[in-house]
């Protein structure tokens, strides 16, 4: 195996000519023949690059529409071929093979044209067939063909041309790693849409693919390290960065609650994240209400967090909101002027996400990684409607405390278990998350809205809890009922419903089940 690979010939065919012609120059400046495909070709010849076609080596014409160009054995025997193996060397001598020293191919653009459109035959014919095979034979044969997938690459490779007379060993193991990296992940997206196009089958099989985009600075802790990848084709990021530092780990795993329950909600809405928990939600009937109602529901907790607001923001609101030390802000659009005041804060973190729902109705499964098994389920998506209540105490509940009982499960459902939001106003004043006791989260949540009512007595009184799963005991609604709670919304199912409803009917509270439990761990 040479450590150095002197390059005497070069087969190119590309369907993203970006920076070609500045490589084949080059190439062609250090005395290496190159061979070329169709529209390559082409282009090659009208830039006054010296090429052959391809068909003037197999000797046979492009058919089929172009579905036949390189699938030959003049070309995949130049290709495979290892001069430094007799056997390899006889067969080229007998049928005539002409050695490939260098492969350049990237493909048709399967993935961009799936997602322009949705005609069948388009698709199809975007599937390359011809240059995966061609990527996969110089990656096997990396010990004597070096390959190229990535444009991102075509200054490497000619920096060792000019400077080592060939391409190193290194590189040439860097190169085929990367593209077999590349066939895998066209083979994936294919396989994907295939199964969701043509099968309308599930896939038994979870295909993950991600390409490191960059480190981050640390992960959850600074011991611990942290890396951001794509899973898109283009690498793009599902937002824009408009002010400053870049996004953490932790600043990651909260936008991503944030905006989950930012989607539950059509009217102008203002969320809280808080380490991964909601610190307070409120929706109003415009954005600067909404986030006065949520900051004063819990400003305690509101410093150093995560707002996602679902509406643009202005000057006014951009001016309250810098008057507070916060990590990140999201919203879908932000005027100049708002802009401008929060660049006074070069460390703060301006988000834009120009449709939250459309980003959050893209994501389909949960994934955990354990040390041998991924553990996958679909996303909870079920929506909380009022036809689906089932009202079932003597009580029932008022126009008001329906809408505030609908928006509290909304926000439950995003709190982590043992989950309790209590509200009022369609604002959360108090929640309790992440206790091992459903009564000590109720506990919790009246703490917390005894302290966000400031000391107004009769601040609970038309308040609703909502609970995002069955209540074992009667504890917590009789702590409800001291607490002059009005109605509760819960899932029901539990051996000890009846008790439970008997014990809400003394606390003179209506009760519904939503017959829908919305864990979240």
């Amino acid at each position: 195996m040479k450590s150095i690979l002197k390059i005497n010939r070069c087969l190119i065919s590309v369907s993203d000519k970006t920076n070609i012609i500045k490589f084949a120059e080059t190439i062609s400046k250090n005395k290496i023949e190159i061979v070329s495909t169709g529209n390559t070709y082409r282009v090659l010849y009208k830039n006054g690059i010296k090429a052959t076609k391809v068909e003037k080596i197999s000797g046979f014409p492009e058919v089929l529409e172009g579905r036949v160009k390189t699938l030959h054995p003049k070309i995949f025997g130049g290709i495979l071929a290892d001069p430094l193996r007799p056997n390899h060397k006889r067969d080229m001598i007998n049928h005539n093979l002409k050695k490939f020293d260098l492969v350049v191919v990237n493909l048709y653009p399967f993935e961009a044209i799936t997602s322009q459109t949705s005609d069948l035959k388009k698709c199809i014919e975007n599937i390359d067939v011809g240059g995966p095979s061609m990527i996969r034979a110089a990656a096997k044969n990396y010990s004597s063909t070096a390959i190229i997938v990535d444009i991102q690459d075509y200054n490497e490779v000619l920096e060792e041309i000019i400077n080592l007379k060939g391409i190193s060993l290194d590189l040439r193991k860097k190169l085929a790693g990367k593209a077999f990296a590349r066939t895998m992940k066209y083979d994936a997206k294919i396989t994907g849409w295939m199964n969701e196009n043509l099968i309308q089958n599930k896939n038994n099989d979870l295909l993950i693919y991600g390409e490191k985009i960059n480190n981050l600075r640390y992960g959850e802790n600074p011991h611990q390290k942290s890396t951001l990848y794509s899973t898109n084709n283009n690498r793009k990021l599902f937002y824009e960065q408009l002010n400053g530092k870049e996004l953490s780990y932790n600043n990651l795993n909260d936008l991503k609650l944030g905006l989950k329950l930012s989607s539950e909600f059509s009217e102008p809405a203002c969320v809280i994240i808080k380490h991964a928990i909601p610190s307070s939600v409120a929706i109003s009937n415009d954005i600067y209400s909404a986030w006065n109602k949520a900051f004063n529901a819990d400003s305690l907790s509101a410093f150093g967090g995560v707002v996602v607001l679902n509406k643009l923001i202005d000057e006014k609101l951009a001016n309250k909101l810098n008057k507070i030390f916060l990590e990140v802000i999201v919203a879908p659009s932000f005027t100049a002027k708002a802009l401008t005041i929060f660049s006074k804060k070069p460390n703060l973190r301006i988000i834009k996400i120009k449709n939250i729902k459309k980003l959050i109705n893209s994501f389909k499964k949960d994934v955990l990684l354990f040390s041998d098994i991924l553990l996958s389920q679909d996303v909870d998506n079920a929506k909380t409607e009022e036809r689906k209540l089932k009202t079932v105490t003597k009580k029932k509940p008022t126009r008001k405390e329906i809408e505030d009982l609908i928006f509290a499960y909304k926000v439950v459902k995003y709190v982590r278990s043992n989950a309790i939001v209590i509200a009022k106003n369609k604002t959360t004043l108090g929640i309790g998350s992440g206790n091992t006791s459903r009564v000590d989260s109720v506990q919790f949540a009246i703490f917390k809205a005894k302290r966000a009512i400031k000391g107004n007595k009769n601040g609970l009184k038309g308040s609703v809890l909502a609970s995002d799963a069955f209540f074992p005991f009667s504890d917590s609604i009789k702590l409800a009922g001291k607490a002059k709670v009005s109605a509760i919304i819960q899932p029901g199912g539990s051996i000890s419903d009846t008790k439970v409803i008997e014990d809400t009917n003394k606390e003179k509270i209506s009760m519904v089940f939503s017959e829908r439990r919305c864990f979240s761990h």
